[in-house]
């Protein structure tokens, strides 16, 4: 039986297993996550069925929806670790999107260290949010609360939060024009498979390398630095959860 630690800080937080696998959870969405700190106390829930914290993800809580979101990545590391896989490293930042002048880029989620790095290679930068007082337009920017604006991009790199507030499949709706969709973020590290399935192309995430240093520095206040890295599995070099089951199986008769 797995057991789970949990803790909260900020913006992140981390679910752990006994194997020493782990997830991140993002939290503080707003008013739908408000009293994380109350509500989920990491001293209640040592010693969890972190299958079971998985199971929440059913419900319509958005807060119960992060934590089941990270015990889904903690159980996904432990599969992969179990079955001798490790996610290709990313080879940088921008999730396998090339900027070329004249590209039109749409984003679902503001990601402004990537918004800026697009802007500056000349690329024209689409972002639909959900937040009504990020609503902006300037020249090469367009930060809108309008999904249909995503229908004039050619790539998309979208949040993982979008599993969080259950809005994917409508906002891939907007993203059928597109030659790609990537999906990003660390609520985005469970097992992809369903994912694409919906014609995501490429699932980034962050895998924790060091379960015990990220804990460390998320209650700190720090960044995750090297306990954690960055990584981008694109849809036709993923083996799937069937093949990478079997592996474990295979090395479990070993």
């Amino acid at each position: 039986r797995r057991q789970a630690r949990a803790h909260r800080d900020a913006e992140f937080g981390l679910i752990g297993l006994a194997d020493g696998s782990a997830g991140l959870y993002y939290a503080w969405m707003g008013p739908s996550q408000a009293g994380m700190a109350t509500r989920f106390r990491a001293q209640d829930l040592v010693g969890s069925d972190a299958v079971a914290l998985a199971r929440y993800y059913a419900g319509g809580d958005e807060a119960w929806r992060s934590l089941a979101l990270a015990a889904m990545s903690a159980i996904t590391a432990s599969v992969h670790a179990r079955a001798g896989y490790t996610p290709p490293v990313a080879a940088d930042s921008m999730a396998g999107v090339t900027l070329i002048p004249g590209l039109q880029l749409g984003m679902i989620g503001n990601f402004p260290p990537l918004v800026r790095q697009a802007r500056a290679a000349g690329v024209a930068v689409t972002v639909v949010e959900r937040k009504a007082h990020m609503v902006h337009v300037e020249p090469g920017l367009s930060i809108t609360l309008d999904p249909a604006a995503l229908l004039s991009c050619d790539e998309i790199i979208a949040t993982g939060a979008m599993l969080i507030n259950d809005s994917l499949d409508d906002m891939l709706v907007h993203c059928r024009r597109a030659r790609r969709v990537t999906l990003l973020g660390p609520t985005a590290g469970v097992f992809p498979d369903v994912l694409m399935a919906r014609g995501i192309a490429a699932v980034g995430g962050l895998r924790l390398v060091d379960a015990d240093a990220a804990l460390a520095r998320l209650q700190a206040g720090e960044r995750l630095g090297d306990s954690a890295t960055r990584y981008l599995v694109e849809a036709g070099e993923y083996p799937g959860l069937e093949t990478l089951l079997a592996r474990v199986q295979r090395r479990g008769e070993a």
